[in-house]
């Protein structure tokens, strides 16, 4: 298979940082410290042979706000966390996060983390995380929200066996809860995350592939671009997940502000042999409980084959699980749900499914090639979209478009 995308991948990641409002150079006149196995504080710190730093998180800590960070060839042992506005810039160089939470932490807004490879964490690979705010208590579950990250950049990374703990791990996002299956977090994880991007990464052999999720506040307006996404055995490859109160259940709107997984882009990506041990999608969106949401996102130009679930699949769990106006159009799906989807009750292999359980919701899906599948859509009876069978093309599917009963 071959993705169609629109624009090359080496001016992907450059086009999308003038976007996100970054020069596309980095920072100008930034302070540049070098890491290296071999590093020294008697050394000059001017290049990798002369790095002054052999710990990563040493570096950070000496390094001022704007400063780069040059990564030299090897491997580091450790839980990176990126606390302060910078770049970030591996040159082969390895994070072996055996035994730690995460390989890289991002906690701080401007970021730009590009170049490693990232592998073993009990929990994420590289993981971007809002400071919490406490919100309400419902039911005696606490809330939380947050004041989104702005600006981070992951880019050209090899992120790999990560999400090594296990549900009795201490790990937070190790921990099953309720419809939330206790995945580790994945991959690379966005958490309470604005107008970022992930670009051009691989993302293989984890619990899953790439996370948006809202538990720290909300994460909208973020781009999925370029990413290959495989394999990722028991997860999906690229998910959009509210855990949180993103919708209002008293006014029936969306409460953007407090928190919601909306008004992302996914684009130009390849999601293929996700969930082959577990439950996984290509690219899934999900809302599990009353209040959660996940909205207005665009699903576009992504490559999606033989991944558990269906290629596309949107889950609504409850009443007031909010999955409106979100859009799937222009990608080239191949068979999916080659397991079955026991939510929906789906057993054939599908392209797209939307499923809600009982809220009523409304979805654009158009333009999409889909072949090789027995439904090439799959729309529960509270799901309406305009235009579905008229407005893609399929290609030896058996039933276009399915309506469940």
């Amino acid at each position: 298979m071959r993705p169609h995308f629109r624009i090359s991948l080496a001016g992907l990641a450059g086009a999308a940082m003038v976007l996100l409002g970054f020069p596309a150079s980095g920072f100008a006149q930034a302070t540049v410290f070098y890491v290296a196995p071999g590093g020294s504080s008697s050394n000059a710190d001017t290049s990798c042979a002369t790095a002054a730093y052999s710990s990563i998180n040493a570096a950070i800590g000496a390094a001022p706000a704007g400063a780069t960070i040059i990564v030299c060839a090897g491997t580091y042992t450790e839980d990176v966390a990126v606390t302060k506005a910078l770049q970030l810039i591996g040159q082969n160089a390895v994070i072996d996060a055996t035994g730690l939470n995460n390989g890289i932490t991002i906690t701080a807004s401007n970021v730009t983390v590009s170049g490693f490879t990232v592998e073993n964490a009990v929990g994420e690979g590289i993981l971007a995380q809002a400071t919490p705010i406490p919100g309400p208590v419902v039911n005696g579950h606490p809330f939380f929200t947050g004041h989104p990250l702005v600006h981070v950049v992951i880019k050209h990374n090899v992120v790999r066996n990560n999400d090594r703990g296990g549900p009795q791990s201490s790990y937070q996002e190790c921990r099953p809860q309720g419809e939330v299956p206790g995945d580790c977090g994945e991959g690379i994880h966005l958490m309470g995350v604005a107008h970022s991007a992930v670009l051009v990464n691989i993302v293989e052999d984890n619990l899953g592939g790439i996370l948006l999720s809202d538990e720290f506040g909300p994460t909208h307006d973020n781009l999925i671009a370029g990413n290959i996404v495989r394999d990722n055995a028991p997860d999906c490859g690229i998910t959009l997940a509210s855990h949180n109160l993103g919708f209002n259940l008293q006014t029936q709107r969306p409460q953007p502000s407090f928190a919601g997984v909306y008004h992302n882009t996914i684009r130009d990506n390849i999601s293929i042999g996700n969930g082959t041990n577990g439950e996984g999608a290509g690219v899934g969106i999900f809302a599990p409980f009353p209040g959660t949401a996940s909205y207005g996102n665009l699903i576009q130009h992504n490559t999606i084959a033989e991944n558990t679930i269906a290629g596309v699949s949107l889950h609504s769990h409850a009443p007031g699980a909010w999955l409106g106006d979100n859009r799937i159009v222009d990608n080239l799906i191949g068979p999916n749900n080659l397991a079955g989807d026991p939510d929906a009750g789906d057993s054939a292999t599908t392209g797209i499914l939307v499923w809600s359980a009982a809220t009523p919701i409304r979805v654009t899906i158009a333009g999409n090639t889909i072949f090789d599948d027995w439904y090439g859509i799959w729309l529960s009876k509270t799901v309406t979209a305009p235009g579905a069978y008229a407005a893609n093309h399929f290609l030896g599917v058996s039933t276009r478009v399915h309506r469940a009963s």
